[in-house]
């Protein structure tokens, strides 16, 4: 049986893909110091055990401007906590959901076509789902930061100045994807974002000229954004908590640029309801789940943390399943 852990090369691996999950082991042998063949088979390694994933979301622009998203808490019936997960994690529109102590045993991500669906899953759909006792939903007016803006940070930063960005279109190439091809394209990646061109031409039916000038032009557009994922167990970050924040109108403004240097911070957004600040950050140990708290009040002032759950368990992200290790498998359920 193969062991299940990442050793500092896997880490300086992951954190590469995740400033560029395409990047050609070649382009990567001289900065992790490594050879090409090596890093083939590390992540081979890594992603058959679901250490890590590739996958992509849909980007800004190909969201409708009348989308709309939620963080959604939920609270179930005693012994219905998996089961209740299991049933919402089939729905689309819930991007990922953690398993959580404190008030709330469930909080998941959802994004809707728009705000009258919105309505509909608030109202109708999420308090229907069976085990459920009872649900809070927290309307997202601005996401302040993105899982993909964060990473393990094993890579110094003369290292991370040494990955290759994706390369801009071609100048021949076309000035639109074709929506048929867009879809394909987002479907196929989000399984497997590292499918070669040659791959993918095959399996939808394009030649991988045609292919690689699409996925160009979908990322340069924001169209599309590629991600690389880690079981968080496993990794150098292992503990994640939600902080539920009260803050003045005033550090809203400024919390942009206040939490943007924040390097454990892994998701925040501007919301509705009692707490108008919700964020997400990992740790690399219990005791740094306070020192974050006390972070997050220094770089918010007048602000109070309404409240806080850890994250005992990632049951979806992003449309991948995990197992009750935090292990990615196979079962993805696309992203709308």
């Amino acid at each position: 049986m193969q062991e299940i852990s990442l050793d500092d090369l896997d880490l300086q691996l992951i954190h590469a893909l995740q400033l560029e999950p395409r990047v050609a082991w070649t382009a990567l042998a001289g900065v992790l110091d490594s050879d090409p063949v090596t890093l083939s088979r590390r992540w081979e390694r890594i992603s058959s055990l679901g250490l890590a994933w590739t996958s992509t979301i849909p980007g800004a622009v190909s969201r409708s401007a009348e989308s709309a998203g939620a963080l959604v808490e939920f609270v179930c019936e005693p012994g219905r906590v998996l089961a209740t997960a299991d049933v919402a994690a089939a729905d689309p529109a819930i991007y990922s959901i953690d398993l959580t102590a404190g008030q709330r045993d469930v909080l998941a991500t959802l994004v809707t076509a728009d705000d009258g669906e919105l309505a509909e899953y608030a109202l109708e759909r999420l308090g229907a789902i069976p085990g459920v006792r009872s649900v809070r939903t927290h309307i997202v007016h601005e996401v302040l930061r993105l899982g993909s803006d964060w990473s393990v940070q094993s890579l110094t930063p003369a290292q991370q100045a040494r990955i290759p960005m994706p390369r801009p279109p071609r100048r021949g190439a076309a000035k639109r994807v074709a929506p048929e091809l867009a879809r394909a394209l987002r479907r196929r990646l989000g399984f497997d974002a590292r499918a070669s061109y040659t791959d993918l031409g095959r399996d939808l039916g394009y030649s991988p000229q045609r292919v690689a000038d699409a996925v160009a032009r979908l990322r340069d557009d924001g169209d599309l954004v590629f991600r690389t994922d880690v079981a968080a167990p496993y990794s150098n970050w292992p503990l994640a908590a939600w902080f539920f924040i009260q803050a003045p109108a005033s550090t809203l403004d400024a919390a942009r640029e206040s939490l943007a240097t924040m390097a454990s911070l892994q998701y925040a957004a501007i919301t509705s309801g009692p707490a108008n600040l919700i964020v997400a950050a990992g740790a690399r140990a219990k005791p740094e789940v306070l020192k974050i708290e006390a972070e997050l009040e220094q770089r918010l002032p007048r602000s109070r943390i309404a409240d806080r759950s850890m994250v005992l368990r990632v049951h979806k992200h992003l449309g991948r399943l995990l197992d009750a290790r935090g292990l990615a498998g196979d079962r993805v359920v696309p992203l709308p």
